[in-house]
C-alpha cells in the first residue's frame, strides 16, 4: 500500500512538474503583435503614436503609414495607444501567440489650437520645457556619445534584407517568371507590418570595431560574412552590396546631419535643431529602473530632409538619449522614397548610454502604389571595452580589413551566434538564390538588365559594346560608326583585353584602340587593392584639352554642339603603365608614353618665325608618375574604371611628368606639375557644395599643343571640370589655378513655396575660375621656336594669353525636373571682348538619382 501511494505521489509530482514546465515555457514564449493605427475621420494612417503595454517596459511607434509591430515574452496585458492631438486609447490583448489589434483614434481638439503649418492636421508649437530640455540634450552630445572615450572596441551584428514588397499576384503567376516562382512564394509577413515582402538579398556580417581619440584611430575587422550572390556574369555582387550599403549606413542620432540615401537628413539634437523641428513632452517612461521623459518632434515643414518621431531623455542629470524612434514619409524632397523608419535602443555601458540596436526600415517606389522595394538593416551592438587599445596588427591597415576565415563559419554557428533569428524568408533567401542561378528563365532576365543597363551583349569568353557609343557624329569626322567589345572572367581573370574600331565617314579615316592589363597580385584585374601592368595603342582624333582613353566622348547625345568645331587633332598614343593601390585607398601610378599629335581641322602647326612652313607632327617621349589619395573612398568597380560615390572626405591628387627629348622619338624635354583636391561639403538643410581646386606648372619651351589647354565644353550637355561658354583652344597656360564650386541646395527654397514643393525640384549654381599665364619663353612673340597661334580664317586672333584676370562663369538652374533632368542658365563673366564668343546659354544634364 505504501508502495502505491509512492507510486501515485511520484507521478503527482511527475505531473506538477511536467505542468509547471509548460506553463514556464509557455510564459516565455514570444508573443506578435502587429496592427494599424489609423485616424477615425479619414482613416489614413497615424504615424509616430505610441504603442504601449501597460506596467510594463515594452512598447513601439507606428510608422508613416501607421503599423507597429510588438514582439514579447507577455500574452496577457492591455495595449495603451497615444499620439499628439488625439485622444489616447486603450485595448486588451486578445489571447493567442500571434495576434492582430487595430484601432481607430479621434482627434482631441484641446490639443490642437495652437498653429497650423501646412499639414492636413495642426501642429503645436513647442512648449519652452521641452525646448529647455533638447538645448540640455545638445549640450551633453560630446560626454554622450560613444567618442567620449579615448578609447573604445566592440563588436557588431549586421544584418541587411532587400526585399520586393507586395509583388502583384499577376506578376507573381505569370509564365514570364514560371522559371522562380519559387522564390517569389518565398513571402514574409511579419518583418514589416503591412507588407508582403519577397527577399531577393540577405547579408550577413560579424565585425569588431576601434576608435580612438588620442590618436584618431578607427579601424573594422570582418570576422565573418555570408551574402546571397548571383551570378557574376551578369551582376556583379561586390558593386551590389557597395551599393546596398551606401544606401543603409548605419545611423549615429549624436552627428549633426545623418545621411540617407546619400542625402544629409538634420538629427533633431543637432545644433540648429530647434530651428527646424517643434518639440513637446509627452510622458514619462521607467526602463529597468532608470527614468526617461519622452519628447515627441515634428519638422515645421515637412517637405524638408527632417525626422518626426520620439525621444526619451534620461533623468539622471546626463541628458542622454536611451531610445530614438524616427521615421520620414513620402511628402520629404527625396525621389521614390515611400518612408523611413529608424529605430535605437541605448543601454548603459561602462557608465554611458552606448548603441544596443538599431533597425532601419526603408520603402521605396516608383510609383503611388503599394508595391516597390525595402530595405532592412538590423544592427546590435556588444562586448564593449574602453580599456583596450588596437590590435598591432590592425594599426598600419585600411580602415576595412577582413579575416581571413571570415567566410568559413558553418550554418549551424552562424545560427548559434546569431543574436535574432532569421525569419523563415529570410532563412530560405540563401537557398532560394543559389537555385535562381541555374534557373534559364531567370538567367535569360538578367542577360536582357545586363544589356539595358550596361550596353553590352554578353557572348561568353567575350561581350560586345558599349551600343551606347555606336553611333555619333562631329564637324570632323561627320558621321562617326565605332564597334568595340572586351573579355570577360569567364576567359581570364589574371589579365584584361579591351578595344574598339571606329570610322569616321566625313574625314575617311580609322580609329582604333587596344588595351591590356594583366594582374600582378593574383587578383582579378583591377580589384581593390589592385596592382597591376596595363598597355594600350590607340588613333583617335579629339579636340584640345579632351582625355583619350577607351571611353572616348563620343555618346550619342554629345553630337550636338554649339558654334563650329574646327580644332582637332589626330593622336597616336602608346602607353605602357603600372599602378599599385595600397593603405587607406593610396594609389601609385607610373608610366611611360609615346604620344604623336597631328593637326587637323583649323589648327596648323607653323613656326614662330617669319616662315610658313608647317611641321607635320609633334613627338613626345614622356614618363610620368601620379600618386591619389582618397581615405575611406567607396565606388562601384567596371573592369579597370571605377564610378566613384562621394563622401565627405577629400581626394588629393599629384602628377608629375617628363619629357625627354631624344628617347624613342621624343622632341622636347619639359617637366609637368599639377596638383589637385576635390571635397564635398555638407551644409545640412542648406544642401552640400563640391568643391575643386586645381593648379599646375609646366617647365621648359614648348608648342602650345604640350602645354595646359583648358578643356572647353562645345555641347549643350554639362561636362565635369569643363568649361560650358569658353571656346576651344581660346586660352593656353604654362601655369594655372583653377576652382569650381557646385552647390546644390536640394530643394531648401523650393520646398517652402506652395504647389511648387509638391513638383520636388531643387536649386542648383555654380562658380567656375581659372587664373593662368604664359612666360616669355612659351609666347610666339618672344621665342620663334615655338608655334603661332591658332587663327580664325580672316586673320583674327583665336588663342589668347590670359591677362591679370580671371576667366569666370556663373551658372543658376533647376534639377530633379520629372526626377531627371537638370537644366541651367549659363552666363560668362569675362573676356567678353573675344571674338566669336557665346555670353550665355543654356545647358543640360540628365542625371537619375534619389
Amino acid at each position: 500500500m505504501s508502495v502505491l501511494k509512492n507510486r501515485k505521489l511520484l507521478r503527482f509530482s511527475f505531473l506538477v512538474l511536467m505542468g509547471t514546465a509548460m506553463a514556464t515555457s509557455l510564459s516565455f514564449a514570444q508573443v506578435r503583435i502587429t496592427g494599424r493605427v489609423t485616424d477615425a475621420i479619414t482613416g489614413k494612417g497615424v504615424s509616430a503614436v505610441t504603442v504601449r503595454m501597460l506596467h510594463t517596459s515594452i512598447g513601439a511607434a507606428t510608422d508613416s503609414a501607421g503599423y507597429y509591430a510588438i514582439s514579447t515574452g507577455v500574452s496577457t496585458g492591455t495595449l495603451q495607444f497615444t499620439a499628439l492631438g488625439f485622444r489616447s486609447v486603450t485595448k486588451s490583448l486578445p489571447e493567442g501567440s500571434v495576434v492582430e489589434v487595430n484601432v481607430q483614434l479621434e482627434q482631441n481638439i484641446n490639443q490642437l489650437h495652437e498653429v497650423e503649418i501646412g499639414t492636413k492636421r495642426p501642429i503645436p508649437k513647442h512648449d519652452r520645457s521641452a525646448a529647455e530640455l533638447i538645448r540640455k540634450v545638445i549640450g551633453r552630445k560630446k560626454q554622450n556619445r560613444m567618442l567620449r572615450f579615448d578609447a573604445i572596441s566592440f563588436q557588431t551584428y549586421e544584418k541587411l534584407m532587400i526585399a520586393f514588397a507586395d509583388i502583384p499576384r499577376v506578376l507573381a503567376n505569370s509564365s514570364l517568371s514560371k522559371g522562380y516562382r519559387f522564390a517569389l512564394e518565398n513571402v514574409d509577413t511579419v518583418s514589416v507590418p503591412g507588407r508582403a515582402l519577397v527577399p531577393v538579398y540577405l547579408g550577413e556580417s560579424f565585425a569588431l570595431h576601434f576608435k580612438g581619440r588620442f590618436p584618431k584611430i578607427n579601424r573594422t575587422l570582418v570576422t565573418a560574412e555570408q551574402k546571397t550572390k548571383l551570378d557574376e556574369r551578369y551582376v556583379n555582387n561586390e558593386n551590389l552590396n557597395t551599393y546596398f550599403d551606401f544606401l543603409n549606413k548605419e545611423v549615429d542620432i549624436y552627428d549633426n546631419d545623418i545621411l540617407i540615401l546619400g542625402r544629409p537628413f538634420l538629427s533633431p539634437i543637432a545644433e540648429s535643431a530647434l530651428l527646424f523641428y517643434n518639440y513637446y513632452v509627452t510622458d514619462t517612461v521607467d526602463v529597468n529602473g532608470a527614468g526617461f521623459v519622452e519628447v515627441t518632434f515634428l519638422p515645421r515643414n515637412d517637405k524638408d530632409r527632417l525626422f518626426s518621431g520620439k525621444l526619451h531623455v534620461s533623468m539622471d542629470g546626463n541628458y542622454a538619449i536611451g531610445q530614438a524612434d524616427l521615421s520620414v514619409d513620402d511628402k520629404v524632397n527625396v525621389n521614390w522614397l515611400k518612408s523611413i523608419r529608424i529605430f535605437q535602443r541605448f543601454g548603459q555601458q561602462e557608465g554611458a548610454y552606448l548603441p544596443e540596436s538599431c533597425e532601419i526600415t526603408t520603402v521605396m517606389s516608383v510609383g503611388k502604389e503599394k508595391g516597390g522595394v525595402v530595405g532592412q538593416l538590423n544592427v546590435i551592438y556588444s562586448d564593449y571595452d574602453t580599456k583596450g587599445d588596437v590590435p598591432p596588427e590592425l594599426k598600419y591597415k585600411a580602415y576595412m580589413s577582413y579575416d581571413a576565415k571570415k567566410d568559413t563559419l558553418s550554418e549551424a554557428e552562424w545560427a548559434r551566434r546569431r543574436p535574432i533569428p532569421l525569419s523563415t524568408a529570410e532563412a530560405n533567401t540563401y537557398s532560394n538564390i543559389d537555385s535562381l542561378s541555374s534557373s534559364p528563365s531567370f538567367i535569360r532576365t538578367l542577360r536582357l538588365g545586363y544589356l539595358a543597363t550596361k550596353g553590352y551583349w554578353y557572348q561568353g569568353p567575350v561581350e560586345f559594346g558599349p551600343f551606347g557609343r555606336i553611333v555619333h557624329h562631329n564637324q570632323q569626322e561627320g558621321t562617326r560608326i565605332r564597334l568595340g567589345g572586351r573579355i570577360t572572367p569567364e576567359l581570364s581573370d589574371k589579365y584584361y583585353l579591351e578595344g574598339y574600331m571606329a570610322y569616321g565617314f566625313g574625314d575617311r579615316q580609322f580609329k582604333y584602340y587596344a588595351g591590356g592589363a594583366y594582374t600582378l597580385n593574383r587578383r582579378e584585374v583591377g580589384r581593390y587593392p589592385s596592382h597591376y601592368l596595363q598597355v594600350s595603342l590607340q588613333k583617335e582624333v579629339n579636340q584640345p584639352g579632351e582625355k583619350l582613353g577607351f571611353n572616348h566622348k563620343d555618346e550619342f547625345l554629345r553630337s550636338f554642339r554649339r558654334g563650329n568645331q574646327d580644332y582637332w587633332l589626330y593622336n597616336t598614343v602608346f602607353n605602357l603603365g603600372h599602378v599599385v593601390e595600397f593603405g587607406n585607398h593610396w594609389m601609385l601610378q607610373t608610366h611611360y608614353s609615346a604620344h604623336k599629335q597631328r593637326p587637323a581641322g583649323n589648327i596648323h602647326f607653323f613656326s614662330a618665325a617669319n616662315t610658313n612652313d608647317t611641321l607635320r607632327a609633334v613627338k613626345t617621349s614622356e614618363l610620368g608618375v601620379l600618386l591619389r589619395w582618397a581615405p575611406y573612398e567607396e565606388f562601384f568597380q567596371q573592369k579597370l574604371d571605377r564610378k566613384y560615390l562621394t563622401n565627405k572626405h577629400p581626394i588629393f591628387t599629384f602628377s608629375y611628368n617628363m619629357g625627354i627629348k631624344g628617347l624613342l622619338g621624343g622632341e622636347y624635354n619639359y617637366h609637368a606639375l599639377r596638383f589637385n583636391v576635390s571635397k564635398r561639403f555638407w551644409l545640412s538643410q542648406l544642401g552640400l557644395a563640391d568643391v575643386n581646386l586645381g593648379a599646375g606648372y609646366i617647365f621648359g619651351a614648348l608648342p602650345f599643343p604640350l602645354l595646359d589647354i583648358p578643356t572647353a565644353n562645345q555641347t549643350y550637355l554639362t561636362v565635369p571640370d569643363a568649361f560650358d561658354l569658353m571656346n576651344s583652344m581660346e586660352f593656353v597656360n604654362d601655369q594655372f589655378i583653377k576652382m569650381t564650386v557646385r552647390y546644390r541646395m536640394l530643394g531648401f527654397v523650393f520646398n517652402k513655396i506652395p504647389l511648387l514643393s509638391r513638383l520636388k525640384w531643387r536649386e542648383t549654381s555654380q562658380l567656375s575660375v581659372l587664373y593662368g599665364g604664359l612666360r616669355n619663353e612659351n609666347l610666339p612673340e618672344y621665342n620663334p621656336e615655338v608655334f603661332r597661334f591658332p587663327t580664325y580664317s580672316n586673320n583674327v586672333p583665336a588663342t589668347f594669353e590670359m591677362g591679370k584676370k580671371p576667366y569666370m562663369e556663373w551658372s543658376i538652374g533647376i534639377e530633379n525636373i520629372f526626377k531627371l533632368l537638370r537644366i541651367e542658365y549659363v552666363r560668362r563673366l569675362s573676356y567678353l571682348d573675344h571674338p566669336n564668343i557665346d555670353g550665355s546659354g543654356i545647358r543640360f544634364t540628365i542625371r537619375s538619382g534619389f
